[in-house]
């Protein structure tokens, strides 16, 4: 059992914050789970804090994080910020917009939100549809190009080690499967003959 990190701090810099109770859980014979302690009267005030909240009668609990655009933030600071990527990164949720860009936090770790049934969620859909994702901002740049009929450019920006290669495999990934569907067949070989420039280093000044 891990207690949460800085919860300790929150509680008492604020005064508030969220409630952390440890509960004992055990298995029965029969496979059925026993929570011991108070968790019964745990639910029960949970339920009254929650009734008296809708009446008025309590403060409304501070909204924290998953936004998955950080426009939507009621409040724009850098706590709120980095609270909201922080929340939504021990989610596994690695993603998220700000506006029609896309942060990506590196989870050094390889996630299962990259195959096929991804790259069919994400195809045709306007940014901010879905949750975010490297494929989403693939698909809107790629669908762009075919309706403009003009060149689309993807920025991928980063500190060294934040994964800018690995995102840049992804965008190629979605990109040529979007091209396997019929007549853009040839995109395929164009973006593949781009790997060469990915090992592209710029010189220390």
């Amino acid at each position: 059992m891990l207690w949460p990190r800085g919860a300790l701090e929150q509680r008492s810099g604020s005064g508030g914050g969220e409630d952390y109770r440890f509960l004992l859980r055990q298995k029965n014979l029969d496979g059925s789970i026993h929570y011991g302690g108070s968790l019964q009267m745990w639910l029960r005030v949970t339920e009254e804090r929650r009734r008296m909240t809708e009446r008025g009668l309590l403060p409304q609990e501070e909204v924290r994080g998953d936004h998955a655009d950080l426009c939507c933030l009621p409040e724009l600071t850098e706590r709120s910020l980095l609270d909201n990527l922080r929340s939504r990164f021990r989610q596994e949720r690695i993603y998220t917009y700000v506006g029609s860009i896309l942060i990506v936090i590196n989870p050094f770790q390889f996630l299962p939100i990259y195959n096929p049934k991804y790259v069919k969620m994400y195809d045709n859909h306007a940014l901010g549809d879905l949750e975010p994702h490297i494929y989403a901002v693939a698909d809107v740049a790629y669908h762009a190009m075919l309706q403009r009929r003009r060149n689309q450019c993807i920025v991928i920006s980063g500190e060294s080690g934040s994964g800018k290669t690995q995102s840049t495999n992804f965008l190629i990934h979605h990109l040529t499967a979007l091209s396997q569907k019929g007549f853009a067949s040839g995109v395929e070989q164009i973006i593949l003959g781009a790997g060469p420039v990915l090992e592209v280093r710029t010189p220390m000044q």
